[in-house]
């Protein structure tokens, strides 16, 4: 920095040498002008401003360049509150379009625009689905016309909730399955499991999930099996013991815990929704009430205590619900003249369930919206 103060000396001296400055004339008493010696001074003087603004541009000798002036803080805007996303999920009105999922009416399945008769109960998605004729004869679909499945079977097989996977567990022990889906994959290797727990119950297919890993379960039982991973089976009587797989949904595992007397969800012990694990360990996500029906979203349970709609029980009035994160509960009422039937419903989506009503003399179809707590009639097919 010394050498541009002596560089800049030096130039104001030159300046100042080279300039002549003459005695003050005598002024005029008339208007007065500039002398002639004025300008100069002036073309001087800018010479030495520009020198020291250049010489404020220029580092100083450690080479760190001067820091910049500071910008005027400004306050930040106000942002909006945030708002419920449960709310904005909210739906204004129940829709009443024809059911988007399988349905029963009547002993006749529906599917989109197309109808199999001869069933009394469907489950799936229009994906994948499965339905039972009687005595206990079951078929499947990949999203066409039904086809029997042709094994022979003492529990039910299940589908998973998107539809794309089936399994099942033959009487002889042998569990398995396949995709659904035209051309789809079977699960290879039937891996062996027992046909009845250690009650003597026969040992249900507690779930398929939409990631292709079967669960067989019962008291005493418990077997994780991911066939497409080309992993060995899991014992979940071992990584969780006493924990009976009973359904998947939507939004996870339904669970029961029967390391005491329970063996369902309908009383005794506890209920809640989970994830499991590769490796086998179930994982807890939200209790759930206990019920003899029941389906379950990421964001609504609704259910039916057993007490409701045991022994000869054909209709009923009230479908109870909740958020799955919450604790205050609501109802749902059939349309007036109307009764809920005593049968299994499914939420479509994670907003709307259907279900069937009875007037006591023909049946239809319902949607109903637990946000709105309302159910509407839907037209008949």
């Amino acid at each position: 920095m010394q050498d541009l103060e002596d560089a800049l000396r030096r130039e104001l001296r030159q300046v100042a040498d080279d300039v002549a400055v003459p005695p003050l004339p005598r002024l005029p008493a008339g208007r007065p002008h500039w002398p002639t010696w004025v300008p100069t001074l002036a073309a001087a003087a800018v010479v030495v401003i520009a020198l020291v603004a250049l010489a404020g541009l220029l580092p100083d000798r450690g080479g760190a360049p001067e820091p910049a002036p500071q910008p005027t803080e400004v306050a930040p805007r106000p942002t909006e509150a945030a708002t419920d996303d449960a709310a904005e999920r909210a739906p204004r009105a129940v829709p009443t379009g024809p059911p988007t999922v399988p349905y029963v009416l009547d002993r006749v399945v529906h599917v989109g625009g197309r109808s199999f008769p001869g069933y009394d109960w469907v489950d799936g998605t229009r994906q994948g689905w499965i339905a039972v004729q009687p005595p206990f004869t079951w078929s499947w679909s990949g999203g066409g016309a039904p086809e029997p499945l042709d094994v022979a079977l003492e529990q039910p097989p299940a589908v998973s909730p998107g539809g794309a996977y089936l399994a099942y567990l033959t009487s002889e022990g042998e569990l398995n399955g396949f995709e659904t889906a035209r051309g789809g994959e079977g699960m290879g290797l039937s891996v062996p499991v027992p046909v009845r727990d250690e009650d003597g119950v026969g040992t249900r297919i507690g779930a398929v999930t939409d990631e292709g890993w079967v669960i067989a379960s019962g008291r005493g039982v418990g077997v994780l099996w991911r066939p497409f991973d080309g992993a060995a089976p899991v014992d979940l009587t071992r990584t969780a013991p006493g924990q009976l797989v009973w359904q998947a949904t939507q939004a996870g595992l339904v669970v029961v815990d029967g390391t005491g007397d329970a063996r369902d969800p309908g009383g005794g012990g506890r209920v809640y929704l989970a994830d499991v694990t590769a490796g086998g360990e179930v994982v807890p996500i939200a209790d759930l009430p206990h019920f003899a029906i029941a389906d379950v979203t990421e964001e609504w349970v609704a259910w039916v205590p057993a007490e409701q709609v045991g022994g000869e029980v054909q209709v009923y009035d009230e479908i109870r619900v909740r958020r799955l994160q919450g604790a205050a509960e609501d109802v749902l009422t059939p349309p007036p003249g109307w009764r809920f039937v005593n049968s299994e419903f499914t939420f479509e989506d994670a907003q709307f369930l259907l279900t069937r009503v009875s007037d006591g003399q023909r049946q239809r179809m319902v949607r109903c919206s637990p946000a709105l707590l309302e159910c509407v009639l839907l037209e008949a097919p």
